[in-house]
């Protein structure tokens, strides 16, 4: 059970985040708090057990310093090039991520969610403007059954509601888009990202069952609510 204090901090979040979805301070306390939540110590001992996952938490690869620079000279459509490019137009630094300390499973769980967050985007080929964090999440969430991205979603939608009501369908289409392309794929968790730098970004879409124009057409042709009920 969270303090009063945490219980502050959290909702003065949730309003700061409803009223301006860019502001990623806050979003890091959402992060802070939902990731000490029992739903996330649970989601480990789950991933503990699970023969597919149990490797990974034992290897724990982390994506380690990352020098922009060297990845913009690599052959155009590799990951590292693309990764690189993606950052850069956005005016992105993988050094700014806050990360946390320890060495528990779930710290570890942390920070690679977080530093592995930005090459979710340009493997799913999501923006970072609402609609694309919105179905990055919705992604997330097909995956696996953490806290944060159902947090995130909901709070996002409110800012729909009060701030942005003339993108719904945008965004409602974003979020079917993820969810679709999550149940579709194989797990992006745990891959050794560092590993990958120069794999041509294809290739790994095509490894992880990632049919990006597979589902885009999905989505485009039959409408959200048709796609909704495929991915279901």
């Amino acid at each position: 059970m969270i303090g009063p204090i945490q219980a502050f901090r959290a909702a003065r979040a949730i309003v700061r985040v409803t009223l301006d979805p860019t502001q990623l301070d806050e979003v890091f306390v959402l992060a802070d708090l939902s990731e000490e939540s029992p739903k996330l110590h649970a989601l480990v001992e789950e991933l503990r057990a699970d023969p597919a996952y149990a490797p990974i938490l034992r290897a724990k690869p982390r994506l380690g310093a990352v020098d922009l620079d060297a990845l913009s000279r690599l052959p155009e459509g590799t990951v590292g090039h693309a990764y690189a490019r993606f950052m850069r137009e956005r005016g992105l630094e993988h050094e700014d991520l806050l990360l946390v300390d320890g060495e528990r499973d779930v710290d570890w769980l942390r920070n690679h969610m977080r530093e592995t967050h930005d090459l979710w985007h340009v493997a799913t080929g999501f923006d970072t403007d609402v609609a694309g964090e919105l179905g990055v999440q919705a992604f997330y969430l097909s995956q696996f059954d953490g806290p944060l991205p159902i947090l995130l979603l909901a709070i996002r939608m409110l800012n729909t509601l009060f701030r942005a009501n003339d993108d719904t369908d945008r965004r409602m289409a974003a979020i079917v888009r993820g969810w679709l392309l999550g149940r579709r794929s194989r797990s992006l968790f745990g891959l050794a990202w560092a590993e990958r730098w120069e794999q041509p970004l294809e290739a790994l879409r095509r490894e992880l069952a990632l049919d990006l124009d597979a589902v885009d057409a999905i989505v485009a042709e039959r409408g959200p609510e048709a796609a909704l009920s495929e991915a279901a």
